[in-house]
């Protein structure tokens, strides 16, 4: 079992020592932990040329370490994406790594990989990070199984920091608690490969990707090799009555706006 820990931290302390936890809950039989520090990496700012969307992120301009974190990526049996809290967002060299894989939300190469989100914060904004973090792992078509809000003067005993949140012990166990719930459903995920059944959001999430192949032919090729243009997700799986209405619905919808779209731009 390959499990990949995605850093976006500057820094190797609240988030890391969070996956620290989840790794000795997972234990270290049978599984290998491979930490990307993206610190540690050069990546490039995104130049907004638009070549990964429009034919193929083979053509990216920059040359850099991307390539080799992309494909620890593809590898990994499961992903655990951490990160802190900066400026009511991801840090930059996280949101670096986003912008430039950003052909993700277009060509998902990572369908059905489980994941776990962490966040940590002093205080605030842990819920806009978690948000952002969701659209982005599902959007790359992740397996999400839950996220891991810490707000860390309250977790950690051994902080220093002046906060105006202080260590509590309530609070400390009742993320411990969470944590092993988590990282055990993650461990069961991978071990039984079964692929969830997806919410209303992440159906709403895969229709509105789907309208990216009305405006790229690369993205129609992907989708079509896929067989996912016609599909109700990015995988055959038992829906209810009502999510297939809500899909179908969502379907209609989407293609009648890329054909407008697309014919507008095929008359420009």
């Amino acid at each position: 079992m390959n499990i990949v820990v995605l850093s976006g931290s500057p820094r190797k302390k609240d988030s890391l020592n969070v996956c620290k936890e989840i790794e000795a809950r997972l234990g270290t039989e049978n599984i290998n932990y491979d930490y990307i520090f993206l610190k540690d990496y050069k990546i490039e700012d995104c130049r907004g040329c638009g070549l990964c969307f429009k034919k193929s992120e083979r053509l990216c301009p920059c040359k850099d370490d991307l390539s080799l974190i992309r494909e620890k990526l593809i590898a990994a049996d499961g992903i655990v994406f951490a990160t802190p809290v900066y400026a009511y967002q991801v840090p930059a060299p996280l949101k670096r790594i986003i912008d430039r894989m950003s052909f993700l939300f277009h060509r998902q190469e990572l369908v059905g990989v489980p994941a776990i989100i962490v966040v940590t914060s002093d205080g605030g904004g842990h819920k806009q990070v978690s948000k952002y973090m969701k659209m982005t792992v599902t959007g790359w078509g992740c397996n999400l199984i839950d996220t891991i809000n810490i707000i860390s003067p309250m977790y950690f005993e051994d902080k220093k920091e002046n906060s105006a949140w202080g260590y509590d012990e309530y609070y400390h166990n009742k993320m411990t608690t969470r944590i092993k719930k988590i990282t055990d459903r993650f461990k069961e995920v991978i071990e039984s490969e079964v692929r969830k059944i997806p919410s209303f959001y992440e159906i709403f999430m895969f229709n509105c990707l789907r309208s990216k192949t009305f405006t790229s032919q690369a993205d129609y090729d992907f989708w079509n090799d896929k067989g996912w243009l016609e599909s109700y997700y990015f995988y055959d799986t038992k829906l209810n009555p009502l999510k297939k209405i809500f899909g179908t619905i969502l379907r209609a919808l989407i293609e009648l706006a890329g054909r407008r779209l697309k014919n507008k731009i095929c008359q420009s």
